[in-house]
């Protein structure tokens, strides 16, 4: 099977839609309370880099597209405008970046060296910013990923919470989650419910 390394341009413009708006409070809140806040973050893009077995061509895909250098395992990279890199798997990486960006990403996409592509999953997930002292008490009780041991600044990894998929990283002070759209409910029920108990 080969995969096609360019994304249609006609089909990249941004269209920002919530799977986690019914729950949110009139003042942008999915939870807000004494040393535990989580807010939806909105306008970011996700774009999936597949990688070769050719380092620099990798490299050179990375630093044409996003002018950032791909990470060591489980880590995190820092780009222009803020994008981050985040280590997914030998071969895959997740560049996530702002959403009025997109349509320059998309046109780079066309001159992408042999062997690399590139799949917008913008529309996939969503992303939950979590401040406060609570944050990992309340994560850690559905989460098996020692959150507070383990995930240091600039680290990201994939885990669960409950039996949802997650993508987890911390930048800074907040702790950063992507969830999919199809488990978003399942995900603010566990999370709403057990935030009453802290």
């Amino acid at each position: 099977m080969v995969m096609n390394s360019k994304i249609k341009t006609e089909t990249s413009m941004p269209q920002f839609r919530s799977t986690f708006s019914s729950f949110i409070d009139q003042d942008g809140s999915l939870i807000n309370q004494e040393n535990l806040n989580c807010i939806e973050v909105s306008n970011m893009s996700l774009m999936v880099l597949r990688t070769s077995k050719d380092s620099k061509n990798n490299n050179k895909a990375a630093k044409w597209l996003f002018n950032i250098e791909l990470p060591n395992p489980l880590e995190v990279s820092i780009g222009e405008n803020d994008a981050k890199c985040f280590w997914v798997s030998p071969d895959e990486f997740w560049v996530l970046y702002s959403s009025k960006y997109k349509a320059q990403i998309i046109s780079k996409s066309e001159s992408l060296p042999k062997g690399v592509s590139m799949t917008d999953s913008s529309g996939a997930y969503g992303i939950l910013e979590f401040t406060g002292k609570e944050t990992d008490n309340l994560l850690s009780r559905w989460m098996s990923y020692d959150l507070s041991g383990s995930l240091k600044d600039g680290k990201a990894v994939s885990t669960t919470l409950g039996q949802a998929p997650i993508f987890v990283w911390r930048d800074n002070k907040k702790l950063m989650m992507m969830v999919r759209h199809s488990f978003s409910h399942y995900v603010v029920g566990l999370l709403k419910d057990s935030a009453k108990r802290i």
